[in-house]
């Protein structure tokens, strides 16, 4: 896109003034300032949108088996975790954010922890637990850094043993992050009010995710890709009124390569 896109640095330096550089502070500033979920509510993400379900479904479906437990990992308040339940025979949601996990509501198939996914270890003792396990990633690995992503890929490794199955969906947005703000309609003189909570608790700026970084994140040796492709992610209207967002993202279905072969 243009220059223009350069004049939004001071308005994101002041909107982002006191914020934390540390990302587990500052995704807990940011859900201890959400007051309400849903389709309505404060939370960009949280659009209930039909064609997004019916994707996860249909993955799931083809290449889950439904035998075993999902992990939902950075599950925020909870919305996909409850959804995942028709998947699994019980679901676990974990975030780094007591106050996102303290929204969540319970389920007698659903339980909720508090953890960092990308914490050492955090895999393998989840796998001591329950064995073998399916796991779900939404809207996560793009606003990690490289590190971070290598650590929560080694967790989802130790998850998935033998027969479990990742299941991902992020954002792909073309360009920069400054870009992608110009597409959620921010401007020099005004951030939308849902980008500007963001961007005021000091969460990291969304990077791509597709089919580069799936390779990177993981490469063959280690990992089977099973399936990827272009899709979508929605989130909720940016203002009143507003239409439902469509953000360009990129899927993946992923296996470890220990997994046995069938005969």
């Amino acid at each position: 896109m243009s220059w223009r896109k350069y004049l939004l640095i001071p308005r994101l330096t002041l909107a982002s003034i006191g914020a934390p550089r540390s990302q587990t502070r500052a995704w807990e500033r940011y859900w201890d300032g959400i007051s309400r979920l849903g389709p309505d509510g404060d939370v960009l993400w949280d659009a209930d949108e039909p064609a997004e379900a019916e994707m996860l479904a249909a993955m799931l479906s083809r290449h889950a088996d439904p035998g075993l437990p999902m992990v939902d990992l950075g599950c925020g308040s909870g919305r996909q975790v409850h959804a995942l339940t028709k998947f699994g025979s019980r679901v676990i949601g974990i975030d780094g954010s007591a106050a996102a996990v303290a929204r969540a509501g319970s389920g007698a198939a659903v339980v909720f922890r508090v953890a960092d996914i990308a914490s050492g270890g955090l895999g393998e003792r989840l796998h001591d637990e329950i064995g073998d396990a399916n796991v779900h990633i939404r809207g996560v690995l793009h606003v990690l850094d490289d590190d971070a992503r290598r650590a929560v890929a080694a967790n989802i490794a130790a998850l998935l043993g033998e027969r479990g199955t990742l299941y991902l969906c992020e954002t792909n947005h073309t360009g920069d992050p400054l870009d992608y703000l110009l597409d959620q309609g921010a401007r020099p003189t005004r951030l939308p009010p849902l980008v500007h909570r963001l961007i005021r608790a000091g969460v990291r700026a969304p990077r791509r995710f597709g089919p580069e970084e799936v390779a990177q994140v993981f490469p063959a040796g280690g990992w089977e890709t099973v399936e990827q492709g272009a899709t979508e992610v929605y989130g909720i209207p940016l203002e009143p009124g507003g239409p439902v967002q469509r953000i360009p993202a990129w899927y993946a279905v992923v296996r470890t390569s220990r997994r046995p072969s069938r005969r």
